[in-house]
């Protein structure tokens, strides 16, 4: 019987084919559960805009609760810098969103959030986180102009009369319902600036708030949770999150879970993109506060492994963990970071 080359052709591509699928079948890999890794660094794409949540923050109502806060300024280790009380009096929800911190994004926007939401009703006074000038006040923040479509709102910018070594510090309030001071203005830690509004990019009540240093680098964003003091008893986790190559993970997935409640939050790590900054010193990708101090699992998902790591929070000081690829969780900073790592 003669067998021609085009049925040959057919039975191997069926042959590769069955082969392929059984593969498929025994090994099954998840693209949502692997974070890529290769020598190839993250993304060089920038984002122009910051973004702000469309979604309403809920204000906490169970503030009987609310542990007090420590005074500030703190500094229990030497690269610590809580200099900053909460922008919301104290009969008011204090503690940042969880689902919209620093340096997340939303891919298919391509936008990047570039501080800290804090939840609040309408109307309720927004304080000046530490003494200072007022440099800005009004509409225009962002896009200059007095812009009433400015995505900042109504804002307030405060240079403080404090630096941190050569930097220094503003902070920003947006989203305003009103401002109770001018520029020029010198005001006090606690001092009225404004009132909680829903002016610009938000649908709900709250105040965003950044932490911007300027030194001969320039100017740049910081996270707000690692200058806000937590309340007495929490601390901070700060962390590094890099593949076997030493590249930094971006919008990563981790989580970190209480050994004493069984509590879980959810961390993500910062967007790829050049100006959502790290710390000078600790140069991290996530960051999480208001974290109460005791025994703690974090665990994350890299290469379609599990990977777990027991650590302790110790309050009134930034905690530090790093990850570096298949070699898994330490505590403690890493070898040193290059601003091309991250691309600051």
């Amino acid at each position: 019987m003669k067998i021609r080359i085009s049925q040959i052709i057919r039975m191997v591509l069926t042959m590769v084919w069955v082969f392929l699928t059984v593969i498929g079948w025994l090994y099954p890999f998840s693209v949502e559960q692997v974070q890529a890794d290769d020598q190839t660094p993250p993304s060089t794409e920038e984002f122009l805009e910051p973004v702000f949540p469309m979604t309403t923050v809920e204000p906490d109502q169970e503030l009987e609760g609310q542990t007090p806060l420590y005074n500030v300024p703190l500094a229990l280790n030497p690269h610590d810098h809580f200099y900053f009380a909460r922008p919301i009096a104290f009969d008011s929800n204090t503690a940042p969103s969880r689902d919209f911190g620093y340096g997340f994004y939303y891919p298919e926007e391509t936008e990047v959030h570039t501080g800290v939401d804090i939840g609040s009703p309408m109307y309720k006074p927004v304080l000046a986180a530490g003494d200072g000038q007022v440099v800005f006040t009004g509409f225009g923040l962002m896009n200059g102009g007095g812009d009433i479509n400015d995505p900042y709102g109504l804002a307030i910018l405060i240079r403080h009369s404090f630096s941190y070594e050569d930097k220094t510090i503003y902070t920003v309030y947006a989203h305003l319902d009103s401002s109770e001071v001018e520029k020029g203005q010198i005001v006090k830690m606690g001092e009225e600036i404004g009132k909680i509004g829903l002016t610009g990019n938000t649908s709900g009540p709250h105040v965003h708030f950044e932490v911007r240093i300027e030194d001969s680098k320039g100017g740049r964003v910081q996270n707000p949770e690692l200058w806000m003091a937590p309340p007495v008893g929490s601390g901070v986790l700060a962390g590094s999150l890099k593949s076997t190559f030493g590249y930094f993970l971006s919008a990563q997935k981790l989580w970190l879970k209480s050994l004493d409640t069984g509590f879980k939050y959810e961390i993500t790590t910062y967007a790829p993109v050049k100006h959502i900054y790290a710390d000078d010193y600790f140069k991290e990708n996530f960051v999480i506060g208001d974290i109460p101090g005791g025994e703690y699992e974090i665990s994350m998902i890299y290469k379609n492994k599990w990977f777990r790591y027991n650590l302790t929070i110790a309050p009134g000081t930034v905690n530090f963990v790093s990850f570096e690829g298949m070699n898994g969780f330490k505590t403690g900073l890493t070898s040193t970071t290059n601003e091309e790592d991250f691309l600051q």
